[in-house]
């Protein structure tokens, strides 16, 4: 009898180390998969600045840019779910510059009268929470830095870079990718 219940203890805590192997493996890949978006992301919108090199200050976002509900004018031709492609806007480089800005972060909602479908239009809508920020020196050399909130690293009180999974050691729970622009 007591053989039997030292091998169900025994079996019990191996099980359970599995299943936290399992929930730190489902963390990790979402994180690698969160990074992989950043990635195509930043790629879109530097491709989008080389794009329109005249408007690249325009790009500069004087700080964090999250998504809000006001979305500049459209100026991208885009298929309006009928069937059709609704020609772009006449822009300036400015107007160029929101749009694109809005386009990568946030995506444009196209309605569909009649239809109640929901429909992801920007590759950061799979990222948690993110945030973009553009800054552009008077050489017009751009930073473009994209943040997301994270599950498995963080910062610590020190600024030191860690990877636990218990959050009470993780102040700050945020990733980021940067890169530049030049003219």
């Amino acid at each position: 009898m007591i053989e039997v219940l030292v091998t169900i203890v025994i079996t019990s805590v191996g099980l359970l180390g599995l299943n936290s192997l399992q929930l730190q493996a489902s963390r990790s890949t979402l994180d690698s998969g969160n990074r992989s978006q950043a990635v195509w992301i930043l790629e879109d919108l530097t491709n989008r600045m080389r794009a329109n090199l005249v408007g690249i200050q325009d790009y500069d976002t004087g700080g964090v840019k999250k998504c809000d509900a006001t979305a500049p004018t459209n100026c991208s031709s885009y298929h309006n779910g009928t069937g059709k492609v609704a020609a772009a806007n006449s822009c300036t480089a400015a107007d160029q510059a929101a749009s694109d800005l809005h386009e990568v972060l946030c995506g444009f909602r196209t309605s569909t009268a009649g239809s109640n479908d929901i429909v992801f239009s920007s590759a950061a809508n799979f990222i948690a929470n993110p945030e973009l920020t553009v800054e552009v020196d008077a050489n017009d050399i751009a930073e473009v830095t994209l943040s997301w909130d994270v599950r498995t690293s963080g910062q610590d009180t020190s600024g030191a870079e860690i990877y636990a999974t218990d959050s009470s050691n993780i102040s700050v729970q945020r990733a980021s990718i940067s890169t530049e622009v030049h003219p």
